[in-house]
């Protein structure tokens, strides 16, 4: 898969001038999360035009045992919640180095919920932490991602945010 950073710009982008990097990076409560953010940082560093889009994405509660003690509000409340920490916490160092970035917060089942808002956004790439070995649930879902039949590809980085070559 080659890197969205280093493709030439052809037809109508080349005329134009470069199109914009915009980039969907699925946020959560772990570390390897953020490794996106300094992939972004990167881009924009080398002078790219890059947008970001943050989406923190939870699957909807179904479980009956949960739902017997809160109402489904106070639980889309409760995750709300969350995710406009996790979401504010990882915008900030894209806002102090003048990065336009949006926050997104879903309720739908995850991989589902990333393809779908990187396809109305209209990302050119969707940023993941690439799997550690012992990640089989990460990796499961980045194999999800990979395998859709979505025409925006899939960049995984390190954690130096780095891109898995």
């Amino acid at each position: 898969m080659e890197n969205p950073a280093r493709v030439p710009p052809t037809g109508e982008q080349a005329r134009s001038g470069p199109a914009p990097h915009r980039l969907l990076i699925p946020i959560d409560a772990t570390d390897a999360s953020r490794r996106g953010l300094p992939y972004a940082l990167e881009l924009a560093r080398q002078k790219a035009q890059v947008e970001v889009c943050l989406l923190y994405v939870v699957a909807p509660v179904r479980d009956w045992e949960v739902l017997r003690f809160r109402t489904e509000q106070e639980i889309h409340q409760h995750f709300q919640s969350r995710a406009e920490s996790f979401l504010e916490e990882a915008s900030a160092p894209l806002k102090a180095a003048g990065i336009p970035c949006r926050v997104c917060f879903r309720e739908q089942e995850p991989v589902f919920g990333i393809l779908d808002l990187a396809e109305q956004l209209d990302c050119t790439a969707i940023v993941l932490p690439r799997p550690d070995w012992l990640d089989f649930h990460g990796s499961s879902q980045v194999r999800r991602l990979r395998q859709a039949q979505r025409p925006i590809p899939v960049i995984l980085v390190d954690a130096d945010g780095s891109v898995e070559q």
